[in-house]
């Protein structure tokens, strides 16, 4: 065999292996459901766009901009088509998009590298599969049916694209129009957009002042055009998760989801890049590695600043990866590539077989250390405790019911999925439920009308808070409470006596408690099928026990801290304390 040959071969063999393997993932995923609940809002939507409803989440035609990724929505709008189930469609989607991340980063290392090998997409494949695949937070989130990977993609072609331009390789607006569609897939990225250009234009060495103007003035002009269609679509130009958290739209919220920490996660995942970075980095490569870097920690540093209901397993960071991982890269290609770009591939190869085995060292090292995940857990959470970030919360509602003891906690998605398919889906078209966990409900049915109680989905409350009598003025024929960790708006809801007079409230039932409204003209049919469920879930257990006949609350706040957020650790839901009646 020729000596130039063995390297393609190396290539297609681990190309191929890489891909088979990430098949294998996508059919283990897709034998179970998804049980990432926000993904299925987007299907949700999808759902009344083909129904003609448009971007709407209920049947009043009210154009709702629930979506703060309107880009991954049409994705799912068009994957929706095909003819799977929609657990399977939302699962494939981000695998889909995770090929497509492992794509760009190897296109965005080749178009600006200069060795030998790594200046072909094809070739610097292998690299970027094998380092994507071999950390766990990277293949949870290939397939949690949310934007994360379609997110990874857009920001490896944008550092792809800057870099390039910053050489002169590249037209500016291509960049610029990448960072528009960057800012529909994740807001917070119009950070890194900005910054970026016009850190390359004050570190590196090419860039013009009219280049960065033209790249900005595209972006910028796509950012304030994207403004202007949904305020004139939506009623607002940002999304109303935007007004719920600067509304404190999140009074009361139990759960930090320590920013620390989730940074401490992000960068454990990245450390192969960083090891490279700290590695092969030399004076030379420091500009263009603080161009990448720098964004990346501006965006953290405001990621830190924000609520991050369902960031688990660092999501909200995983789209800044190639900020981390391009620059490291082309440091390790700018050393292999040294004083002889011309070098035979069979040396080039015993070069990058000496690197490969000193990180490999490394991690062998790492796994010596017992559950290092855990221990860079436990330091992010300390770090948490000494910025002294803590949450308020509200003393629980107290119940006056016959049952002697609470009733057995259950798997969460068991009783989502249970409430969805035996209460809801049954309900007649035009129904109207409220619950705070909405994704999976909405997505089973969608002819119900869903008042999303987080306010993510429900300009109503988004834009005037929460009320609970203009709650009950909507006549929900079902209400599930809130989660418990919205301590505030379950005390809201669950304390005040007008509940009891238009609802028979179950504490507990299905982990967060279910209020029937007592004059609904469906009230037949939930009452069976709330036995059916109560069957189920409970075999054995009196449900009239649970019914609800008085409850107080005294609407007192406290601060908790982290070692308070259990929930975090184990995953178990709190009960509501219950009074017992003799």
């Amino acid at each position: 065999m020729a000596e130039g040959s063995l390297p393609q071969v190396f290539t297609i063999l681990a190309v191929l292996i890489s891909l088979g393997w990430w098949a294998r993932q996508l059919v283990l995923r897709t034998a179970e459901p998804l049980r990432f609940d926000d993904a299925y809002m987007f299907y949700r939507y999808a759902i009344h766009i083909r129904q003609g409803l448009g971007m709407t989440w209920n049947l009043d035609g009210v154009h709702t901009y629930g979506e703060t990724s309107p880009l991954w929505g049409f994705a799912v709008l068009f994957l929706s088509y095909l003819p799977m189930s929609m657990s399977n469609v939302l699962i494939f989607g981000s695998w889909l998009c995770s090929l497509g991340a492992i794509i760009a980063l190897a296109w965005a290392t080749a178009r600006n590298a200069r060795s030998a090998y790594l200046t072909s997409t094809w070739r610097a494949l292998p690299i970027t599969a094998v380092l994507f695949f071999l950390f766990h937070m990277f293949r949870v989130n290939a397939f949690t049916g949310m934007e994360t990977m379609l997110g990874t993609v857009l920001c490896a072609v944008y550092v792809g694209l800057v870099l390039g331009w910053a050489e002169g390789g590249i037209r500016p607006q291509y960049a610029g129009l990448t960072g528009v569609l960057i800012f529909l897939v994740r807001p917070e990225a119009a950070i890194a957009v900005v910054l970026m250009p016009a850190l390359a234009y004050a570190l590196l060495p090419g860039t013009t002042r009219k280049g960065v103007a033209t790249l900005l003035s595209v972006f910028l002009l796509g950012f304030v055009l994207d403004l202007i269609i949904c305020k004139l679509y939506f009623g607002t130009p940002l999304p109303l998760s935007y007004y719920m958290k600067t509304r404190q739209g999140y009074e009361g919220y139990h759960t930090s989801w320590a920013p620390a920490r989730m940074t401490f996660v992000m960068l454990w995942s990245c450390w192969p890049y960083l090891c490279l970075l700290a590695v092969f980095t030399r004076g030379r490569d420091l500009r263009r590695t603080a161009v990448c870097l720098l964004p990346a920690a501006a965006v953290f540093a405001y990621l830190s600043t924000v609520t991050q209901i369902m960031g688990m397993d660092a999501r909200y960071y995983v789209p800044y990866l190639p900020f981390i991982a391009v620059p490291a890269l082309l440091s390790l290609d700018r050393r292999l590539a040294g004083s002889a770009p011309h070098e035979k591939p069979f040396r080039f190869f015993l070069r990058a077989a000496i690197v490969a085995g000193a990180a490999a060292a490394v991690f062998a090292v790492l796994l010596v250390v017992k559950h290092p995940m855990i221990k860079l857990q436990a330091f992010g959470a300390a770090v948490d405790r000494r910025l002294e970030h803590r949450d308020i919360a509200y003393d629980p509602v107290h119940f006056e019911v016959a049952a002697a003891r609470p009733l057995p906690a259950r798997y969460w998605f068991t009783e989502l999925e249970g409430i969805g398919n035996v209460l809801v889906k049954p309900l007649p078209k035009g129904s109207t439920i409220a619950a705070s966990e909405v994704g999976l409900l909405g997505a089973l049915a969608p002819n119900v009308n869903v008042i999303d109680l987080a306010g993510l989905n429900d300009p109503q409350i988004a834009l005037h808070g929460f009320s609970l009598d203009a709650l009950l003025a909507r006549k929900p024929d079902i209400i599930w409470m809130p989660h418990t960790d919205y301590t505030y708006q379950r005390g809201l809801i669950l304390g005040n006596p007008e509940l009891l007079r238009q609802y028979d409230v179950f504490a507990g039932a299905f982990a967060y408690g279910m209020a029937l409204r007592k004059d609904s003209p469906a009230r037949p049919l939930i009452d069976r099928q709330m036995q059916i469920l109560w069957n189920l879930s409970y075999p054995g257990i009196a449900m009239e026990d649970y019914l609800i006949k008085s409850a107080s609350w005294t609407g007192k706040k406290h601060k908790i801290s982290l070692d308070d957020n259990k929930n975090i650790e184990d995953g178990k839901d709190r009960l509501e304390p219950i009074h017992q009646v003799r």
